[in-house]
């Protein structure tokens, strides 16, 4: 399994420190709500911002879940490279020469179940048709 040094969280963690401000003003978060999300208290998000102090790994992986679950801030993950594919293989629990998955497809079985839970865009079914 692919393993993150100590060295590669600190890495990570001041790599989203730096985009934190940006990744939720796309949000449209007040720092007050992220921290609701997060569970991460509101002057530490605003010391996290403004340099002052590096989060932990355990906040790191807080922020990335609130994050991901956002199509806009998920895509900035990717696109500024906080998403990696060496930090997606260690989430994921594969070995570096196995490529991490970036969509992970819904069964048609469990479909119909999630459309009761869920609004489910009709691109989404579409897209994994297609598949």
């Amino acid at each position: 399994m692919n393993k993150l040094s100590d060295d590669d969280k600190e890495k990570y963690c001041v790599q989203l420190g730096q985009h934190l401000k940006q990744l939720r003003a796309i949000s449209g978060c007040t720092q007050e709500e992220l921290a609701n999300l997060s569970g991460i208290s509101k002057e530490r998000l605003s010391r996290i911002e403004n340099g002052a102090f590096t989060m932990k790994w355990s906040q790191f992986t807080s922020l990335v879940f609130v994050f991901s679950m956002n199509s806009n801030t998920k895509e900035y993950l990717f696109a500024s490279k906080i998403f990696t594919p060496k930090l997606l293989q260690f989430y994921q629990r594969k070995d570096l020469n196995i490529p991490p998955d970036a969509m992970v497809p819904i069964a048609d079985a469990l479909m119909q179940e999630f459309m009761t839970d869920f609004k489910i865009y009709s691109s989404l079914s579409t897209d994994m048709d297609s598949q």
